[in-house]
């Protein structure tokens, strides 16, 4: 059972024959009254400042929650944005692979035809310098011929007639 400060100030003690002084039980109940009192008051502001740091907990237990889920949805953005990147990167590497191939290709068709190209014109060279020899060759069998031809049957100088001019 409870006592309360009232209780213990409202009640009374049989009297006896020598029994306690009455002046000195009434004194101590008043000390024991006025601190019970103060503990009662204490304990209530105790109770009072419980509750209110309770709240505060279970503020700071929200915000602690919401503050996890926030870094697990950026952790999980963070993740995500890195796949995406990986993958981003992974097709910008083999885009540029195919590029190369086919630049590497295209270099080595180009390569090709120059070569057919440096082989035509040598061949080609080879042909016009095989003809111009052969059209220089008939002149000069050619010359040898009217030369052969004029010397037999020379005139003497003051013979000779000029060509016409053209």
């Amino acid at each position: 059972m409870r006592l309360t400060p009232i209780e213990i100030r409202s009640h009374r003690f049989g009297s006896r024959l020598r029994g306690y002084d009455p002046i000195e039980v009434e004194a101590f109940l008043e000390t024991v009254v006025a601190d019970f009192e103060e503990v009662v008051r204490e304990n209530a502001q105790l109770l009072r400042e419980s509750e209110r740091l309770a709240r505060e907990l279970d503020t700071h237990r929200g915000r602690e929650q919401n503050i996890q889920q926030t870094l697990s949805t950026a952790q999980g953005v963070v993740d995500n944005l890195q796949r995406t990147a990986m993958k981003e990167a992974e097709v910008l590497v083999s885009e540029a692979e195919l590029r190369a191939e086919k630049l590497l290709v295209e270099a080595s068709a180009t390569r090709n035809n120059v070569e057919l190209e440096i082989a035509e014109l040598k061949h080609l060279r080879n042909r016009l310098s095989a003809e111009v020899r052969q059209t220089v060759e008939r002149y000069l069998s050619m010359m040898e011929v009217y030369d052969d031809a004029h010397c037999s049957a020379a005139l003497p100088i003051d013979e000779v007639e000029p060509e016409p001019e053209a």
